[in-house]
């Protein structure tokens, strides 16, 4: 089928506008052959109280898969672990539960040294999340926020897309056919623009928006979702940290004629 992908991530409502009602109904009965059920794990540190200003937490929340072949699971799990070791193990990946333990610890000994820290307790909380289960994609997103003293907190949002048979990475060009670049990178522009307020002709740069030769770019973190295909650009990635985050989705109906 000519737009495969574009049928398995559910545009339904398009495919019933073009006539297809029997592959509609194939994809509304079928359902991916694994399951998953969230998980919480959770540390703090000695004496530990709920809202404390001397206390010191990290969670994650995930999913534990069901169905999928053990090795698939383990590269997942060590692609989950890679996005939450950012940061908190010197380039190495670990496990979230060791990387909570070395949070916790480097905590307590922070405290050993400065009893009366400013700014409070620190946190680091990480939410990861299923967006789209198929057979043929898995696409997670990975919300973490922490806070371990400064100015403010820091969060991110990153997109991981799966193959749930093999467990490799899925990407633009697996999805998309040759010669796709111009026209994803001309429809998520104009959203960004209209969702930062832009004219079409106004430079990003004099808007405070840091794309080399103040040209709009698609950024590496991407994922396959419902709607579309979301790119997602995370405080001070393309603007300063006042400017927040900005999300582009861009409908598969806009890129039909692309979709493999």
């Amino acid at each position: 089928m000519r737009n495969h992908f574009f049928l398995a991530v559910g545009v339904a409502l398009c495919l019933a506008s073009c006539g297809k009602k029997e592959t509609q109904q194939e994809e509304k009965s079928a359902g991916p052959s694994y399951t998953f059920e969230l998980r919480n794990f959770k540390l703090n540190s000695d004496n530990c109280k709920a809202d404390s200003a001397h206390c010191a937490s990290y969670e994650v929340s995930y999913p534990e898969f069901t169905g999928l072949d053990s090795a698939v699971s383990n590269k997942i799990r060590y692609k989950i672990d890679s996005v939450l070791s950012a940061g908190y193990s010197e380039g190495l990946v670990q496990t979230f539960e060791q990387n909570g333990k070395l949070f916790i610890e480097e905590y307590q000994n922070f405290i050993k040294e400065d009893p009366e820290p400013m700014g409070g307790g620190w946190y680091y909380s990480a939410n990861v999340n299923v967006e789209q289960s198929l057979d043929s994609l898995l696409t997670l997103s990975i919300y973490t926020e922490d806070f371990a003293g400064g100015a403010h907190p820091n969060s991110a949002t990153i997109y991981l897309n799966i193959n749930p048979k093999t467990g490799a990475r899925v990407s633009l060009n697996d999805v998309l056919k040759p010669g796709y670049t111009n026209a994803l990178t001309q429809s998520a522009e104009s959203i960004f623009r209209k969702k930062r307020e832009l004219a079409d002709t106004a430079s990003l740069k004099n808007n405070a928006f840091d794309f080399p030769g103040d040209k709009f770019q698609l950024n590496k973190n991407y994922g396959f979702v419902k709607d579309g295909i979301v790119f997602y650009y995370n405080s001070y990635e393309v603007g300063a940290y006042a400017a927040g985050p900005t999300e582009v989705i861009v409908p598969y109906t806009e890129i039909k004629d692309w979709l493999k």
